[in-house]
């Protein structure tokens, strides 16, 4: 795999350092929604990190199962611990990263130990489609010999909570092949703990207590932890060998080094597909992740790791650069996940948050249901591809509700335009509460929801003339209407930008990134020069190296730090705060208005510089899901976020087409 991949590094120096070391993350997922993730010494930082977070329907939710092994190599009769773990307040013990020289991600997480003559290297990864992490020792170098002691510390709760020291678990253990089960609680899967070759398991079942996680403090959560071990293993580790250990929500019956060596050989193939460049192949292996099959095996895209789960309008806004702009990706998996949430549309609503039980779907957004249409348009502009009719249906099934009228207030004015909502919705992607209030007011007309509507009625005019609807006239005729309603609504004068929401006879003129959909979008309401005046204006405010601001630094509201309890965060989640997700947007519009395209080219690999370099920075390979409104730019929020991935893909691509194209341009 190593000739395939695109390894990200950090030496002896890094791994001693551990304040720089525990701000580095690593992620492993399973196709299915379970993940396992930890830092580069496997101290875990977050309530949400763990080796086994096992997504499950019944009871619905993801459990983190097995939080960790404590491990330890024993040389001579000298036990040297190689695990770090944070105990309250602010002890690190055991201090395992002494012994660490060495941290890669390539084809899996990979942790290099020495002590004395020996060295070990550690490697985790998780099996595609099911619950199992395996963890492979391998000696490189052992004159003496030694053994490895490994100490499983369950966890077993929602990914939401912590554990407690209690009475209720169960700790006794039953033997399996070449292992232990434990049933620990009601509702809670069995665990099966399974090793590749000679062992010896102790039972001693105790209560590891304190654990602390200062990311949960820094975000305003209790951060302690208890985790219960059940025993240890004993394994000898000779060299040149290895032992793989297996925890899992089945018994494995099958040899684990064929389970081990299968997956390696997956990923080869994958990585295989994907393109040279290193941060075009990190991205591509990352989308990979968010793509999963749901147990019910409906295809679904998770909005972020640690903690989201599968939103809608997350997913159609991923779905171009997940799959369209990912060789590694099947594009049939395109259709199935439009299928998915198309099977959930109600009243022209497409949910922005499917659950595993349909009746609790949520059916509170505007926009799911017009980026849904977005997906279908880039779908068929990428394949060159008619959509398939089911999913023409659902395109005209939500014209029809918008325009006549649907639920939370979402319904067609007079002059052409979308309004949405009242005072106490929050319907658009802005959709932080704080006291049960809206922290960016945006019912009414909101401006990127009115750019979408006036894409969609275009698009509509377009499919009538080829697919013979009547409807394509009279979305052609609303479509006239519209346009000239967004710029008599939404220009404001002297300022030579858009406001961001009317209603009635209110303007909010806040400088947000909201306006940037009314030109990158295919079809714009906006004559060629007003694009670029609303090009200037987010550039010249709002643009960062690592994304677009959500508020301009000039507004009183304004907020610079995305950080402390959930009310503070979500008071600047949309006022202020940068989100990667924007630049796919605004570098589609910078390529399309700029005059000069070499200045936009240059613009656009400067943005793709930042972000290569943050992809070593946070959660490795990945983009975070949001980033600090002033400097210094620290990614916040999720360690991987579906869209800001997608997004960068999706920039990636379409600076590729334009280089081409001049490319061409030039030897003519």
């Amino acid at each position: 795999m190593e000739a395939h991949a695109v390894s990200i590094q950090f030496g002896k120096d890094t791994c001693l350092n551990i304040g720089k070391s525990v701000e580095l993350e690593w992620l492993e997922t399973n196709g299915r929604g379970g993940y396992a993730s930890s830092t580069i010494l496997g101290c875990h930082t977050r309530k949400y990190h763990g080796l086994l977070v096992s997504n499950q329907y019944a009871p619905a939710g993801k459990f983190v199962l097995l939080s960790k092994y404590e491990d330890a190599l024993v040389c001579q009769g000298d036990e040297h611990v190689l695990s770090v773990h944070r105990y309250a307040p602010r002890i690190f013990y055991p201090r395992g990263h002494r012994y660490q020289t060495e941290f890669r991600l390539e084809c899996f997480p990979t942790f290099v130990y020495e002590i004395g003559q020996t060295t070990v290297v550690k490697e985790i990864g998780m099996i595609h489609g099911e619950d199992t992490v395996l963890v492979r020792y391998t000696a490189r170098r052992n004159g003496e010999g030694a053994a490895l002691r490994l100490r499983p510390l369950l966890a077993c709760r929602g990914f939401h909570h912590l554990a407690q020291e209690n009475l209720f678990l169960r700790p006794r253990t039953f033997p399996v092949h070449k292992g232990f089960k434990i049933a620990p609680y009601d509702g809670i899967p069995q665990l099966y703990f399974q090793v590749s070759g000679p062992f010896e398991f102790f039972p001693s079942p105790t209560w590891y207590r304190n654990f602390e996680y200062f990311r949960e403090q820094e975000r305003g959560y209790e951060a302690n932890e208890d985790l219960f071990s059940p025993g240890m293993f004993e394994l000898p580790l000779l060299e040149g060998q290895e032992i793989i250990v297996s925890a899992s929500t089945r018994e494995i019956d099958g040899d684990l080094r064929e389970l081990w060596n299968t997956e390696a050989k997956r990923r080869a193939e994958l990585a295989e597909r994907c393109p040279k460049e290193p941060m075009h192949r990190r991205l591509c292996l990352s989308a990979e992740q968010f793509l999963v099959r749901e147990l019910d095996r409906s295809a679904a895209i998770i909005a972020g790791y640690p903690w989201f789960l599968s939103w809608g309008r997350d997913s159609m806004i991923s779905l171009p650069g997940l799959v369209l702009r990912n060789p590694a990706v099947d594009e049939s998996v395109y259709l199935e996940v439009m299928r998915t949430f198309a099977a959930a549309e109600q009243e022209g609503l497409i949910p922005n948050f499917l659950s595993p039980d349909p009746k609790e779907h949520a059916y509170n957004s505007v926009d799911a249901a017009l980026w849904f249409a977005w997906a279908a348009q880039m779908w068929e502009r990428h394949t060159r591809q008619d959509l398939p009719e089911d999913l023409r249906a659902v395109l005209l099934r939500i014209f029809e509700r918008y325009r006549d009228g649907t639920r939370m207030g979402i319904r067609m004015l007079e002059n052409g335009l979308l309004t949405c909502g009242s005072e106490h919705h929050q319907l658009t992607w802005m959709d932080a509460n704080v006291g049960g209030k809206p922290v960016t007011p945006r019912w009414g007309c909101p401006v990127e929801i009115n750019a979408l509507w006036y894409n969609l009625l275009e698009m509509l005019a377009d499919m009538g003339e080829r697919y013979g609807w009547s409807v394509g006239r009279q979305a052609a005729q609303l479509a006239a209407r519209a346009k000239k309603s967004f710029n008599d609504e939404f220009w404001l004068a002297g300022a030579e930008h858009l406001a961001d929401v009317v209603r009635d006879d209110y303007r909010d003129e806040a400088l947000r990134p909201n306006q940037i959909f009314a030109v990158s979008l295919p079809f714009s309401p906006l004559e060629p020069e007003r694009q670029r005046s609303v090009l200037d204006a987010v550039r010249a405010t709002l643009m960062t190296p690592y994304g677009l601001r959500t508020l301009s630094p000039a507004d009183p509201a304004y907020c610079p730090r995305y950080e402390g309890s959930q009310d503070a965060r979500d008071a600047a989640y949309h006022n202020g705060t940068v989100w990667p997700w924007l630049l796919g947007a605004y570098g589609e519009a910078l390529l399309k208005v700029v005059l000069h395209k070499e200045e936009a080219i240059r613009e656009v690999e400067h943005v793709l510089e930042h972000l290569a370099g943050h992809m070593k920075e946070t959660g490795l390979g990945t983009i975070s899901e949001v980033f600090d409104g002033d400097p210094p730019p620290l990614g916040k929020g999720c360690i991987s976020q579906a869209w800001s991935v997608a997004e960068t893909l999706r920039l990636i691509g379409l600076l590729k087409e334009i280089k081409g194209k001049a490319s061409t341009a030039g030897r003519k």
